[in-house]
């Protein structure tokens, strides 16, 4: 008996289970080949779909401890944990409470948790109740939570 064949046959004799056995192995191998074609089809679609969607980004990290100098540009949000000096342009930025930047920063949500000194252009601006900020901030939207320590220049657009 084969454990490939549906029926039970005692008695039979060993070829024509042999036989049995390879006529199950060629069904098995022609069912693997379809079911890894559509797996294949089935990744291309998935990478496709996540590639497409808009939304569903992960975010870009600084750690902390890792000092970026130079310019970062993103479409979609981006961690500060580190030390970034330069020149900054993303969807989303979040400067981490052990966070530090020091240059020029375009974004269209700007979270500060921790340190951020030079030009800013944001539509909503978001500072920490320990966050510093100093500077030339232009932005559309502003919340300063209780602590939060501001200076220089602020323009609302």
């Amino acid at each position: 008996m084969s454990i490939f064949s549906k029926n039970s046959t005692p008695n039979n004799g060993e070829d024509k289970i042999a036989d049995e056995q390879l006529d199950g192995y060629a069904q098995s191998s022609s069912t693997e080949e379809e079911i890894i074609a559509a797996t294949s089809s089935y990744e291309q679609v998935s990478r496709a779909e996540t590639v497409n969607r808009p939304g569903i980004a992960k975010p870009s990290i600084i750690s902390e401890g890792f000092i970026f100098e130079g310019t970062i540009t993103s479409d979609g949000i981006l961690n500060i944990a580190g030390t970034v000096r330069g020149k900054i342009t993303a969807k989303s930025v979040l400067i981490d409470a052990s966070g530090h930047v020091d240059g020029e920063l375009n974004s269209d949500q700007l979270v500060i948790k921790g340190h951020l000194k030079g030009e800013v252009n944001c539509e909503d601006l978001n500072v920490g109740p320990l966050a510093h900020v100093d500077g030339t901030i232009s932005y559309k939207y502003i919340h300063i939570q209780r602590g939060g320590k501001v200076s220089g220049k602020f323009i609302k657009n």
